[in-house]
């Protein structure tokens, strides 16, 4: 039996993420970023951002987990192609707990139903080849993503009259079950089985870190630099299909950042309106590339401006396969009491050949458990 059907989820992921020439993958949503703090970095995975605390910026490397604080959870809900086609959504929900040395993640319910992140392709129709309707069914992938990251060592290198220098090297893995009743076309019919499949990735984190003291100890300026690097798909599995086999993405990304803050200090005259604002500005610069397999390199770069620890304004550039360069911005608006923070961020950015403008967000809350604990 022939079958026809309207299923834009393929077009879609064939333009966003390969070019005529590249090699075929199955279950490409697995490099989407759902985190919009990370994405509105040019496009890119955010692979040695170490000062979000966001759970879903791990998606970028499991090792950042270990410079998270407390038990968090993220969430985001985002249409894809939205106004072109509807019905397509990217939900992810995870939930972390981390102690500023060891970080532990898990998926939790999304807003599809389904644990950690699902690309949800809404209901598709199938037709035999005289136009009656065979049936209808729910596409969808699905990603439930399990991490661990560890602080592997710390090593203080200066320490004087206030100023300080230390480096501190962290390791992460991840483990992805992957889920997906996504169609296949094999010889002008499809292959409609639900399969299965798993990944595993490694992560690595080096961070470096100048504190220095101003006017009488009142105020500082911090430097940072940080480097980040991902191996996905570390064994190159595949998704098993009664058609064949088919490689799920493989690859590398790297990243590098530098920070630089300036802190007014407890005892200056900035008196901060609001509880939840901190005295101190910062500046991010960051880079990052991914290479999948033997596609073409792709890479980005941005810029983070962060004021009183309270409102984040970034900017990004992305460069594809093709050499186009795309703008991506965002924001992010933090508050932060005592021994709860909540978190919010917005991004837009451009994907593939159609050159949709794409926006996103996300939503955090965590809790200090430390504060928690000591006011009991």
């Amino acid at each position: 039996m022939k079958y026809k059907i309207f299923l834009f989820a393929i077009l879609f992921v064939l333009t966003a993420h390969i070019d005529a020439d590249s090699e075929d993958y199955f279950g490409l949503f697995t490099t989407f970023n759902p985190s919009a703090e990370t994405i509105a970095f040019g496009n890119q995975s955010g692979t040695a951002y170490i000062w979000g605390n966001n759970p879903l910026n791990s998606w970028s490397n499991p090792a950042l987990l270990a410079y998270n604080d407390g038990l968090s959870w993220g969430w985001s809900h985002d249409p894809w192609l939205d106004g072109f086609v509807d019905g397509i959504y990217m939900n992810s929900s995870y939930v972390s707990y981390a102690n500023q040395n060891f970080g532990l993640l898990l998926p939790m319910l999304n807003a599809s139903g389904n644990l950690g992140t699902t690309c949800d392709y809404g209901m598709q129709e199938a037709y035999d080849a005289n136009g009656h309707l065979v049936s209808k069914f729910h596409s969808y992938e699905i990603c439930s993503r399990f991490a661990v990251g560890k602080k592997l060592f710390h090593l203080n290198l200066l320490h004087n009259s206030g100023n300080s220098d230390s480096f501190t090297f962290s390791g992460g893995y991840d483990f992805r079950y992957i889920t997906s009743n996504l169609p296949l076309f094999v010889a002008d019919s499809l292959d409609r089985d639900i399969v299965h499949g798993t990944m595993h990735g490694l992560g690595l984190v080096g961070h470096f870190i100048h504190h220095q003291r101003l006017h009488s100890a009142k105020s500082s300026l911090t430097f940072e630099i940080t480097s980040g690097l991902y191996q996905m798909n570390l064994f190159r599995n595949e998704m098993h299909y009664k058609s064949g086999d088919y490689p799920l993405p493989y690859g590398t990304r790297l990243g590098f950042t530098g920070k630089v803050s300036y802190d007014f200090g407890a005892n200056s005259n900035i008196s901060m309106p609001v509880s939840f604002m901190q005295s101190n500005l910062s500046l991010c610069l960051l880079y990052d590339t991914s290479k999948y397999a033997d596609n073409p390199s792709t890479w980005g770069q941005g810029f983070e401006f962060g004021l009183f620890e309270t409102l984040f304004l970034r900017w990004g550039k992305h460069h594809d396969q093709s050499g186009q360069e795309r703008n991506t911005f965002g924001l992010g608006v933090k508050l932060n009491f005592s021994e709860v923070h909540f978190e919010y961020n917005y991004a837009t950015f451009s994907i593939g050949s159609l050159d949709t403008t794409e926006r996103k967000d996300d939503l955090m809350v965590s809790v200090d458990l430390k504060k928690v604990l000591k006011k009991k």
